[in-house]
């Protein structure tokens, strides 16, 4: 394979990765933010610590790097609608024990009134999809690299 075919490969690779990864992590910004603003308010409780145990990717699990074994802990959080229906919903990050919200707490939840199943918590911070949204965005600028380097490399 010659050089510039090899760095053809690789922009094919690294653009449509990055923009499929930035495009689903700002959608997920995206949403976050618009339930924070127009969501409707309740007030819930941490009910709950839901364990999950990480395994690593040989033993039919999820991806670990150094974190094969430890368990993690998502809150469970009751709370109710404005309408009145109870709701009992686990947050999508897991955390270890000591940085995860202790059962007891208090917080506040925004939801779709329309949807209560798509909830979120003001207090959580949406950092974690604006770093998927720059590692999509550092993927393209990577793939757009190569590009121009098969593009010269082609005489194009």
């Amino acid at each position: 394979m010659s050089t510039s075919q090899v760095l053809w490969l690789f922009a094919l690779i690294f653009i449509p990765a990055g923009a499929v990864i930035g495009a689903a992590a700002y959608r997920k910004v995206w949403q976050v933010r618009a339930l924070v603003r127009r969501g409707a308010r309740a007030h819930g409780v941490v009910v709950r610590l839901a364990a999950t145990k990480l395994e690593g990717p040989g033993e039919g699990g999820t991806i670990t790097f150094r974190s094969s074994g430890t368990t993690v802990y998502h809150p469970v959080i009751a709370w109710t609608t404005a309408d009145g229906r109870a709701m009992e919903t686990r947050t999508d990050i897991a955390r270890s024990r000591d940085r995860t919200l202790a059962v007891g707490t208090r917080v506040e939840v925004r939801y779709d009134a329309a949807k209560p199943t798509r909830w979120t918590l003001p207090a959580e911070s949406s950092l974690l999809w604006w770093l998927f949204v720059g590692i999509g965005a550092l993927f393209v600028v990577i793939g757009s690299g190569f590009l121009v380097g098969a593009l010269r490399t082609s005489g194009l």
